[in-house]
């Protein structure tokens, strides 16, 4: 019940307003080619294959950052108690599902360098791995609850927005489950070039929405929390724009590891690319 007055907000919101251009190229070719719960339109822009919802949920009663529309993240959002933390430490979080020893072996087989941003921290568990397998880690997280979690009870470095992260200082980005969440995603790879080294690396990872490809059985991912729809079409496209070079797409760090492509398939997708010398920014 904690949730019930977003979830209405988003759907009184549904009926009466209308997403008239792309969030990211900011084109006004789109068309409907889903609905959920019958009033939420979901849209596939032609230009750069982008889905996203129509409309896209803006809270009047509440920072969506802080708001309960986010409990259904789990572990992700809910700090773990103190006992449970000391647990997570001695074990290298081992047998947690925030155990992110692949993520890390992937960036180390990749040759990222150790500067490292990762935008989206939540309360710093993938900062602790990083910093204790010899990474030089910073995080932005914009909740403030999970932020002073992690610096006080992890010791890592996690900053309040982008805006207090250093340009050009760092050799990789890794950003996961974060860039699905954040309604304007040209402002996204823009910030993350202008931080990165001429080289460096961004990683996402995100869940993989193409309806054409997987069916309506993915309406499930995009909504009031998770307003765009990432597919591989988007980013063939997006990632040049914005002044990258697309290295691989995967579904498992494990791919990445063992250096074979992975099949696309429903889950995740796993976005490496560089940054490049020259920049083609998408039109306004």
């Amino acid at each position: 019940m904690s949730n019930l007055l977003p979830r209405i907000e988003f759907g009184l919101q549904a009926l009466v307003c209308r997403q008239r251009v792309c969030p990211f190229c900011h084109g006004r070719q789109h068309a409907v080619v889903a609905r959920k719960h019958g009033v939420v339109r979901i849209r596939r822009c032609d230009a750069c294959s982008l889905y996203f919802t129509d409309p896209i949920y803006k809270s009047r009663v509440a920072s969506l950052y802080e708001s309960s529309l986010y409990d259904a993240e789990g572990s992700t959002t809910s700090v773990p108690r103190q006992p449970e933390l000391e647990m997570l430490k001695a074990t290298m979080f081992e047998a947690s599902d925030k155990n992110c020893s692949n993520q890390i072996g992937a960036l180390r087989h990749l040759g990222a360098g150790k500067k490292l941003l990762e935008i989206g921290s939540s309360w710093g568990y993938f900062l602790y791995q990083a910093k204790a397998a010899g990474f030089d880690p910073v995080g932005v997280e914009p909740n403030r609850v999970r932020r002073k979690y992690g610096v006080s009870e992890l010791g890592v470095d996690i900053r309040g927005s982008i805006e207090d992260v250093p340009l050009g200082d760092f050799d990789v980005i890794y950003s996961a489950h974060t860039l699905e969440h954040i309604s304007e995603p040209g402002a996204f790879f823009s910030e993350c070039y202008k931080r990165l080294k001429p080289g460096g690396l961004l990683t996402v990872e995100v869940p993989h929405f193409d309806l054409a490809l997987l069916g309506t059985r993915v309406l499930s991912v995009i909504g009031a929390v998770h307003p765009l729809g990432l597919s591989q079409s988007f980013f063939q496209v997006a990632l040049p724009w914005a002044g990258f070079r697309p290295l691989g797409v995967y579904d498992d760090w494990r791919s990445i590891l063992a250096n074979r492509t992975s099949p696309l398939r429903e889950g995740v997708l796993i976005i490496i690319a560089e940054k490049a010398t020259a920049t083609t920014l998408a039109p306004e």
